[in-house]
């Protein structure tokens, strides 16, 4: 269990908020302040939801109120989305109302040269308790509860975190990876990150049931933070694999960064050092994330062994064990007895080495019954399943093997497919249907799969449930 100091226990009010406050709702159509509280709506929020605009005594059909400090109950989150030059005032009401924390949807801060009005919002609220997701930020979601605070679409509930600063880039990945099967427990856009940080939301998800993956998206630290957000994931990763993404490592990244987010980039090679000592999980394009993401999600054990490849296509099998030595994952043949017996189920020209090669001899039986060895052998820590069809085998069978196999062995040891060629659209969506990962390139494979060793090798090896 985690033991949160009291900023930390304010901010977990996002995880279990009972009241939420709209600041600058509105019945206008196109309107950012409409679509946060038509998504609360829609996304079947419980508790109670406040609009606030001085202008309408109601607001699609609730009860407006011309304050915060006007409004009779108590109010957990208040999400603002009024002129940036308005946002102080709100910032004082939110402190004398006692709200937990304050969402600033608003734009214009440093990000656009006005560091001097970011710096005043975060003053007037170290006055109380409140604390600032923000500003220049697109929200906040926790589809558990219903709760989504955003003017982006409403996502699909799952059980990874996504943090960042951009929030159309974690928006975009949150598409992409509900594309693949996978929701979303927890969703945070962080913006210019004027005061709550990275590391806070972190540490908060370390005892969510819901999480069991976290994402973030960085561009800079803010000076000190990174320290901060080391000891934090120390912490966390022990239980949740946490994967970043690090952008703005190029001089032109870094200087589009600046203006984006009001971010200073920083020393790539600095960040990779420190991430690694501190276990995150490191990748570097949206593609590899959603990968490395989806084979995390629906693993639940860490490997013991060996990774081994079992292809019909060896161009595929090569290439991917190429890339996860590279990665620094050794691929060694596979052990004697075990090529003994899976040289009794092909012909003497298949590949029995590792990758294991079944050629055009790999039909959804023989897959079937190769698989099953590997998921009995104790020298195997990790598979891959290669597919290309050929004209005669039907990917979908071989899908529906896959499916069977991992299942009657409880899915013991990770596993990752790839399919590829004609004809694999139908077989890739049964997959994802049943929860088991498809990567889409070679190297997202093996960084998917490099990935899980790289994580069991942080947690010194124990017995862990994902």
């Amino acid at each position: 269990m985690s033991s949160l100091a009291g900023e930390e226990i304010m901010l977990s009010q996002l995880l279990r908020a009972e009241s939420i406050a709209v600041v600058g709702a509105t019945p206008k159509e196109g309107k950012i302040g409409r679509m946060v509280l038509e998504n609360l709506i829609r996304a079947g929020f419980k508790g109670r939801i406040y609009p606030v605009n001085p202008r309408y005594s109601e607001i699609l059909g609730l009860k407006s109120y011309p304050s915060l400090t006007s409004i009779p109950g108590k109010v957990d989150i208040a999400v603002v989305a009024i002129p940036a030059d308005m946002v102080p005032s709100v910032i004082d009401d939110a402190v004398a109302k006692d709200v937990g924390v304050v969402v600033v949807l608003s734009a214009g801060f440093s990000e656009a040269g006005r560091a001097d009005l970011e710096e005043e919002i975060v003053r007037r609220a170290r006055k109380g308790n409140v604390r600032i997701i923000g500003p220049n930020c697109a929200g906040i979601s926790v589809p558990g509860i219903g709760l989504h605070a955003s003017f982006e679409e409403l996502f699909k509930p799952g059980s990874v975190a996504l943090i960042g600063q951009s929030g159309a880039y974690l928006t975009a990945l949150a598409e992409l990876l509900s594309s693949r099967g996978v929701g979303v427990s927890f969703y945070a856009s962080l913006g210019n990150r004027a005061d709550v940080g990275e590391e806070e939301l972190v540490e908060i998800l370390v005892d969510h049931d819901d999480t069991r993956v976290i994402a973030l998206y960085v561009e800079g630290l803010r000076e000190g933070q990174g320290a901060k957000l080391l000891k934090v994931a120390k912490k966390v990763v022990v239980s949740k694999p946490i994967v970043v993404h690090k952008a703005g490592w190029s001089s032109a990244g870094a200087r589009a960064a600046l203006s984006h987010t009001g971010s200073l980039a920083g020393s790539y090679e600095v960040y990779k050092a420190a991430f690694k000592q501190a276990g995150l999980i490191l990748v570097d394009d949206m593609d590899l994330m959603a990968d490395v993401v989806e084979f995390l999600a629906w693993n639940n054990t860490l490997p013991r062994g060996i990774p081994v490849i079992l292809t019909n296509s060896g161009g595929h099998g090569v290439t991917i064990a190429d890339h996860l030595e590279s990665l620094g994952v050794k691929v060694p043949p596979i052990p004697k007895e075990l090529r003994d017996k899976v040289s009794k189920l092909l012909p003497p020209h298949a590949g029995l080495s590792n990758p294991i090669d079944m050629l055009a001899e790999g039909t959804p039986e023989k897959y079937g019954e190769i698989l099953r060895l590997l998921l009995e052998d104790a020298n195997v820590g990790s598979i891959i399943v290669i597919h290309n069809p050929p004209p005669m085998i039907n990917a979908l069978e071989v899908a529906k093997v896959i499916v069977n196999v991992w299942d009657e062995y409880n899915r013991s040891k990770p596993l990752i497919s790839f399919f590829t060629g004609f004809n694999v659209g139908e077989a890739v969506r049964y997959l994802r249907d049943n929860n088991v990962p498809v990567a889409l390139t070679h190297r997202g494979c093996a960084k998917a799969v490099a990935s899980i060793y790289e994580y069991a090798e942080v947690i010194g090896r124990k017995t862990l449930t994902l």
